[in-house]
């Protein structure tokens, strides 16, 4: 198999009239979505031929995946944006990716002025209308490799720039098959989309229909706001699979949404991106009992996901979930700072080899000499992995367990202290909606952030039968909401400027 459009043919074969994707204003069947992505493939290959990059400044809903489509046609590989991200944070984006194409809507047309763009802008709605030209199409398909990037999706950089992270068809059909194939998901699957299209946790909602028939639902994004509206939409339109960030599901249980509504027909929950809470998690299997639940782990540098974990028993609220294993084809496995592997119980920092992985960062070399590094524990031959940043640990069961970011991880009065820990132990207590520690260097107190209706003093008396007293916050600071960034996780950078001034 080349490229993901071949993935997408072979459906387009099987299921021409089943609906594909479908939000609050149309849906398109695969045969439709098929004609509307080769007539823009056409439109884009007459611009600017093949392996450029292109921006897709679009509404989320069906009418992106028919743009996307359009992008895989014509050889080239896309950037996601959409209406509500901010101009300079777009432009920024722009000023690295520097585009050959950008594809625009009625909702984005009037921002168009307001970015610094030196390219091709083409309305979605012409390139729809222009006549297929199947010669521009194989042209573009003989010159495929499944090394070619298929997109780029920016996160956010340490230094404030966003970093553009490629992915290419190899990387995206692996995990396609993967995920297909274990969780058998198949013609008879229907997803509620989430997550944003420039955030990697959308990735299995786009894909997935193109190797199974499957179909995806876009609801109105302003249900997430308004959690019990969300739930009566996945009961009306009998939606089995749900693929979501944590922060989705912690919000239906703060909403206390399923005291109104309970949908009996979902049959498969996987959450990636964040921790997810076993309290939580408890409320939803608690609810939907029905449900099969699954923990991912992955970073956008790894399509998505590249551990899993089957919850196949009782948690407490205070447990924190296992990663799991690898995913098929990858390899998850931990290193010290020395370079040498930690035993059974010691700490590592998580690190990734496989199919799954990312290029590297798009158009910064810099950036990802540092991230993208020779398997230390390899001198046989090259063999590149990706350092995540994130540590964990390998319990007797042999599955790898999350603790904490490098980031996160401090020393104060000569003990070191995963941040995480502590959050963990804060969102185990009844009342605590979210939480998010931070540690002020000048000081060297510790912080806690949270949501819900505890009261402070509650939450210091009780938290210390659960942690060290070294690690019991100095200061606890109540927020009615908890800041979500861009991508739906908690605004450690917005908490922190606010609450330590750094």
């Amino acid at each position: 198999m080349v490229s993901v459009l071949d993935l997408f043919l072979k459906t387009v074969n099987d299921y021409s009239n089943k609906i594909a994707y479908i939000d609050d204003n149309k849906s398109y069947s695969f045969g439709e979505l098929n004609l509307l992505g080769k007539k823009i493939g056409t439109k884009i290959y007459e611009e600017i031929g093949s392996k450029k990059p292109i921006v897709i400044y679009q509404k989320k809903g069906v009418d992106c995946i028919a743009t996307m489509l359009g992008s895989i046609y014509a050889g080239c590989f896309y950037t996601p944006i959409d209406e509500k991200m901010p101009a300079d944070r777009i432009n920024l984006i722009l000023e690295n990716l520097k585009p050959s194409l950008i594809i625009y809507d009625s909702y984005t047309e009037d921002k168009i002025a307001d970015l610094n763009i030196d390219c091709v802008a083409i309305k979605v709605n012409d390139a729809c209308r222009v006549e297929v030209n199947e010669t521009f199409l194989k042209t573009a398909y003989s010159m495929f490799k499944t090394t070619d990037l298929l997109y780029v999706l920016y996160t956010s950089g340490s230094t404030g720039i966003p970093k553009g992270v490629t992915i290419n068809h190899a990387a995206l059909i692996d995990f396609v098959d993967w995920i297909c194939d274990k969780y058998k998901l198949d013609c008879n699957t229907s997803l509620c989309n989430q997550a944003p299209l420039y955030f990697d946790a959308s990735v299995p909602d786009v894909f997935i229909p193109f190797k199974t028939g499957a179909t995806v639902y876009f609801p109105p994004v302003s249900y997430y706001a308004f959690p019990k509206k969300i739930l009566a939409y996945i009961e009306e339109n009998n939606i089995n699979t749900l693929i979501w960030v944590p922060s989705a599901l912690i919000n239906v249980v703060a909403c206390k949404a399923f005291e109104i509504c309970t949908p009996k027909c979902i049959k498969l929950v996987i959450f990636c991106g964040e921790v997810m809470p076993c309290k939580q998690l408890n409320v939803w299997m608690k609810n939907i009992p029905q449900a099969h639940y699954v923990n991912m782990y992955g970073p956008t540098e790894a399509t998505y996901a590249c551990t899993y974990y089957d919850i196949s028993r009782n948690y407490d609220d205070d447990d924190v979930l296992p990663l799991g294993r690898s995913c098929e084809n990858s390899e998850v496995f931990l290193i010290k700072d020395d370079g040498s592997i930690p035993n059974t119980g010691e700490i590592g920092e998580l690190c990734i080899s496989g199919i799954c992985l990312s290029n590297g960062y798009f158009n910064n070399i810099e950036k990802t000499k540092e991230a993208f590094i020779q398997n230390p524990i390899n001198n046989k031959y090259n063999e590149i992995i990706y350092k995540t940043g994130d540590l964990a640990l390998l319990n007797e069961n042999g599955e790898l367990v999350f603790c904490g970011r490098k980031d996160f991880q401090i020393k104060k009065m000569g003990r070191r202290i995963e941040l995480g820990e502590i959050e963990n132990a804060i969102l185990s207590l009844d009342g605590v909606e979210r939480c998010c520690c931070l540690f002020n260097d000048k000081n060297m107190n510790i912080i806690a952030v949270y949501s819900g209706d505890i009261a402070k003093e509650e939450i210091d008396i009780n938290i210390k039968k659960k942690i060290p007293e070294y690690m019991i916050p100095n200061e606890y600071e109540h927020i009615e909401k908890m800041p979500l960034n861009i991508n739906g996780k908690i605004d450690r950078v917005l908490l922190k400027n606010k609450y330590t001034g750094e």
